[in-house]
């Protein structure tokens, strides 16, 4: 057989393209990107902005069995369990420098703006990283929602990851209110990659986040380790949130802890949010100045906000 694998708007290496392509390659077939005249097309979408960039597959592909796929496409398009428990191909992306993978799925979280609890469903454990990890990398990624759920697992896997000597991204972020200390203390000693990663995403939890980073420093986070390697997703809504936005980030910043604004993808962003998402995102304009010093007043005006 013949498969052509399509990735769409991938921002890091699309792990069901690779998991199949490990069951093709497995089961003897031709598999790849540029694979010609396939008899299967298994394609990927993230973002649903991009849902209409597989509208020609069936012109392109008129003879070929067409399989789409991801999150932005439809969330009840799933990997069958034995492609699913598939050790992933990393030679599809050859750019590749981290294994990738879920030691756990879904959350037990309902946050109105999260797809996870229909996409995965309740919280579980699937697989050890050991079944996923490649030796070659000493980087790991974490694709994990809420790994902190299960206090247990949590240890177990980042031991394993601490024995192995291996660097730590868990990129959907850590559930900081579900920190403790036992939790802060093995973050401290793991080795980090791109970063330790939280969120703030309601304004009602100000007080219990602050007293989990009163913590982190408690247990050994420096300023400038907190400022290395501490990162908050602070979700922004609509522009009616923007306030909160700005407030949020700067209590972030007095607590020596980085912001990161990310903003509901399906809403349109008005031009001060995308100056705040600016601000945030340039660590050099977040950390040496104020929002207010680096939007000039015609902005404000072309705002609507009277200054």
């Amino acid at each position: 057989m013949r498969v052509r694998l399509v990735d769409v708007d991938s921002k890091i290496p699309n792990l069901a393209l690779m998991k199949l392509s490990a069951y093709h390659k497995a089961r003897g077939d031709e598999v790849g990107f540029g694979v010609v005249d396939p008899d299967k097309v298994y394609a990927s979408v993230i973002f649903k902005k991009n849902k209409h960039m597989v509208d020609g597959l069936p012109f392109f592909y008129p003879g070929a069995d067409i399989v789409v796929g991801g999150s932005g496409y439809d969330l009840s398009v799933t990997l069958p369990d034995d492609v699913e428990l598939m050790k992933p191909d990393y030679d599809l992306y050859p750019e590749c420098e981290s294994s990738i993978g879920f030691s756990t799925r879904g959350c037990f979280r309902k946050c109105h703006f999260c797809i996870v609890p229909e996409k995965e469903g309740r919280f579980r454990t699937v697989q050890h990283p050991r079944e996923w990890h490649d030796e070659r990398f000493d980087k790991i990624m974490f694709l994990d929602n809420n790994i902190i759920a299960d206090k247990n697992w949590f240890f177990e896997v980042t031991d394993w990851c601490i024995e192995k000597n291996l660097q730590v991204w868990f990129t959907q972020g850590l559930d900081i209110r579900l920190l403790d200390e036992e939790v802060a203390k093995q973050l401290l000693q793991m080795k980090v990659w791109k970063g330790i990663f939280f969120a703030w995403d309601h304004i009602e939890d100000e007080t219990n986040i602050k007293e989990k980073i009163a913590l982190l420093k408690e247990v050994g986070f420096s300023d400038s380790k907190l400022r290395r390697d501490v990162q908050f997703y602070v979700y922004v809504d609509d522009d009616s949130e923007y306030e909160s936005g700005v407030y949020r980030s700067r209590e972030l910043k007095k607590l020596e802890c980085n912001s990161f604004v990310m903003f509901n993808i399906d809403t349109e962003a008005t031009e001060r949010i995308k100056l705040l998402q600016r601000w945030t995102i340039r660590k050099e304009l977040y950390w040496t100045k104020d929002i207010d010093d680096i939007v000039p007043r015609r902005m404000w005006k072309k705002c609507g906000v009277t200054v």
